[in-house]
């Protein structure tokens, strides 16, 4: 027989004690008390104990099946790729390209890869400012020389200030 059972004559034994003695012991009743709690307790121990061997082989089931799946994943995945590398290589051998479409090609692919330039700002034009023709200190002719010289200032200019 199992534990419980014996704890339950056990039970019921310590009843029938009480009644033969017409007297109600204080540690009988304590005892009459727990005694059904603990009974409970040791079924959901055992109850609890067969939930975790089911619990393990099912997550042992579950990671097997995962890495089963995974493993068809990781093989399907290559034959396709290999599959798109040899689809790739046909479609190249049936479709030549010239080298001129190449380098359009991987010109624009290099433009997309570029990031993104701004506009630049137009200069505001400063105003035309009369330039002096670079002096030739060789040549010490004085007309040269004079007239690349600027015009004497005059007193009256500066009576303004």
């Amino acid at each position: 027989m199992r534990m419980n059972r014996w704890l339950w004559v056990l039970w019921g034994a310590m009843i029938v004690s009480m009644l033969l003695k017409r007297q109600a012991d204080p540690y009988m009743l304590v005892a009459l008390i727990i005694l059904p709690i603990l009974i409970v307790l040791l079924d959901l121990h055992e109850e609890i104990v067969t939930l975790k061997e089911e619990n393990k082989h099912q997550r042992k089931f579950v990671m097997d099946r995962y890495n089963l799946l995974q493993e068809k994943m990781k093989d399907m995945s290559t034959q396709i790729e290999k599959r798109l590398v040899v689809d790739f290589a046909e479609f190249a051998k049936n479709n030549p390209v010239s080298e001129e479409e190449t380098s359009g090609i991987t010109l624009s692919r290099a433009e997309r890869n570029q990031p993104s330039r701004r506009k630049k700002r137009r200069k505001k034009k400063k105003p035309e400012t009369i330039s002096n023709p670079p002096v030739d200190f060789s040549d010490l002719n004085s007309e040269r020389i004079s007239q690349t010289a600027e015009p004497p200032v005059e007193e009256d200019d500066f009576e303004d200030i």
